[in-house]
C-alpha cells in the first residue's frame, strides 16, 4: 500500500472513530449504513468499506449479514491481547499500569462511572490485567 493512500485510509478509520464519539456509540450498537456513512462524512462508499473491513478485521466491529455492522465489546475481540504483548513486557511497565488503575479507580469512586472515556480505559486496564495474569484464557 502507497504512502498516500495508507493515509487516505487512516484518516478514514479516525474518522469513523470521531463519528462513533461524537453519536455516544457503545458496544452492541448499530452503525449506520455504508451508503449513510458514506453520505454524512462525505467520503466514498469504498473508503468506508475498506476502513470498516479493517476495524473488522481486528475485532472493533461486527458485520452481520442481512443486521448490519456493529461495535464491538471491548472484551469480545483480542487487540488488546496481540499489542499489549508487543508493548507492555517489563514488570516496570506492568506495576505501572497497575498504580494507573488505582489512580482511575480513585477518580471513579469519586465521579461515578459518568465519565464514559474514563470508565472506558479503566475497563481495557481491567481485562488487560486477566488476560496477561492468566485469569482469563482466550481461544487463538
Amino acid at each position: 500500500m502507497n504512502s498516500i493512500k495508507q493515509k487516505g485510509f487512516i484518516s478514514v478509520v479516525k474518522e469513523l472513530e470521531t463519528y462513533m464519539i461524537e453519536h455516544d456509540l457503545a458496544a452492541g450498537d448499530k452503525l449506520p449504513s455504508e451508503r449513510d456513512l458514506s453520505e454524512k462524512m462525505n467520503l466514498s462508499r469504498s473508503s468506508i468499506r475498506e476502513a470498516l473491513r479493517a476495524m473488522e478485521l481486528i475485532g472493533i466491529i461486527t458485520t452481520k449479514r442481512g443486521e448490519g455492522t456493529f461495535l464491538s465489546n471491548v472484551d469480545d475481540h483480542q487487540l488488546f491481547e496481540i499489542i499489549g504483548r508487543f508493548l507492555i513486557y517489563s514488570d516496570k511497565q506492568k506495576k505501572e499500569i497497575t498504580e494507573f488503575k488505582e489512580l482511575l479507580e480513585q477518580f471513579i469512586d469519586r465521579k461515578g462511572d459518568s465519565n464514559r472515556i474514563i470508565f472506558r480505559v479503566y475497563r481495557l486496564i481491567t481485562h488487560y490485567e486477566r488476560v496477561f495474569s492468566g485469569k482469563e484464557k482466550k481461544d487463538v
